[in-house]
């Protein structure tokens, strides 16, 4: 899925105690050329379409996922008597919202984590909160440029209040969730395999069948309960009026709830956009901290669906503060992350992120974070996820973790 916030996070890298130096960076070596491999096979030859992603085109895009993510859980018991009590939970919630005026998108993480002190009893737990919010204006509404506001939050229990940072510019681009196109390729290909229609669907239809899945939130406020009923009518119309049936739809329908309610699959976006403007930290997580000297802030992102199949999203970000040390003092960050489903059931997920943090008369400190994750889907809202991690950062230790999350999708 395309990020709009600053990190990716989906388990703890506890420290290995690998000793320094040329053998910590091979594993990543080794992982980026596992990634590249993977990514040529997936780029391979597919079955031709009578549409294309960079077809699809909505006045009013938009998409909401909130999910539960247990990272572990473990209790032990000794009669009585509980002796070990630990767990993670995440709570993910992810909005986005494209319109011809106006344009929001909105990240919130919620993490707790617990640990219940066999000797004396207590429950000792820790609560994290990152929000990340970006609203953009266009104009002209029609056009691509745009001005807008990013507004970073971040609260630990141990801060005295949250960390409040916001950023005013002008930015060029849109970004186009392209999710309802790819669910209309899949019933497409399920209606070839059982032979409903007799050749691919005109690219007309096929965006009007994307479309007509996106307004389902339409059908539900209009219709209530039975909403379903006209909806899917209205979709086999669509299917029906291209000509490429052979005889009636029939258990077709089936195969389209199977679609939009029974199978996972990953947001699809494309676009790009490019911005700048000025960065301020609002408030500073504790009370008798000074705030940092504004900074210029320049942005870059970028969203394409390679294939039906995979997706990828990169982000590129650079800021230096508006003083004296402009340009000798910087963070520069860059994340690329990597999607590709092997079927219906199965997804890889790969992300690499760089960063280079550089004080005034110091060199660069540079982090380097590669990741990967393949989800299970046991059924529509409920998933397993093993996920790996490798970081290697300056005058740090090689940190390697290895974690199996169970996801709930709530909607």
């Amino acid at each position: 899925m395309m990020r709009t916030g600053r990190t990716w996070t989906l388990g703890a890298a506890p420290d290995s105690g690998a000793p320094r130096g040329k053998r910590r960076r091979m594993p990543i070596r080794r992982a980026c050329c596992a990634a590249g491999l993977l990514l040529l096979g997936a780029t391979g030859s597919a079955p031709a379409q009578n549409v294309s992603v960079s077809d699809y085109r909505v006045p009013v895009s938009r998409a909401d996922n909130l999910r539960i993510d247990v990272l572990s859980l473990n209790y032990v018991t000794e009669g009585n008597d509980t002796k070990s009590q630990t767990g993670n939970l995440n709570v993910i919630y992810k909005k986005f919202y494209d319109s011809l005026p106006f344009a929001y998108s909105m990240d919130l993480l919620g993490a707790t984590s617990f640990n219940k002190d066999p000797i004396d009893g207590d429950l000792n737990g820790n609560l994290t909160i990152s929000l990340v919010n970006r609203v953009k204006k266009y104009t002209p509404a029609e056009g691509n440029l745009f001005i807008f506001e990013d507004t970073d939050m971040d609260f630990d229990e141990s801060f005295d209040r949250p960390a409040v940072e916001m950023t005013l510019g002008v930015g060029y681009g849109r970004f186009i969730n392209a999710t309802p196109l790819r669910k209309a390729v899949r019933i497409e290909e399920f209606f070839l395999e059982e032979g409903i229609i007799t050749d691919h669907l005109p690219k007309e239809d096929m965006i009007g069948l994307g479309q007509a899945i996106e307004k389902e939130k339409e059908y539900k406020d209009l219709y209530g309960d039975r909403y379903r009923n006209y909806w899917f009518e209205d979709m086999s119309d669509i299917i029906k009026k291209s000509g490429m049936v052979l005889g009636d739809i029939g258990f077709g329908v089936l195969r389209m709830q199977e679609v939009l309610f029974q199978e996972r699959i990953n947001d699809r976006f494309y676009g790009w956009e490019a911005s700048a403007g000025v960065k301020f930290q609002v408030l500073t997580p504790q009370e008798d901290l000074a705030r940092r000297d504004p900074s210029m802030s320049i942005g870059f992102r970028y969203s394409r669906p390679i294939s039906w199949s995979t997706q990828i999203n990169t982000r590129f970000d650079l800021t230096t503060p508006f003083s004296g040390n402009f340009g000798r003092e910087y963070g520069l960050g860059q994340e690329t992350d990597f999607i590709y489903e092997f079927t219906n059931k199965v997804s890889f997920q790969a992300a690499h992120q760089f960063r280079a943090d550089k004080a005034r008369n110091e060199d660069a400190k540079l982090t380097t974070t590669i990741s990967f994750a393949l989800s299970f889907f046991i059924e529509n809202k409920v998933s397993l996820t093993a996920f790996e991690q490798i970081k290697t950062a300056e005058d740090q230790p090689f940190r390697q973790s290895l974690s199996l999350l169970l996801n709930y999708k709530i909607f």
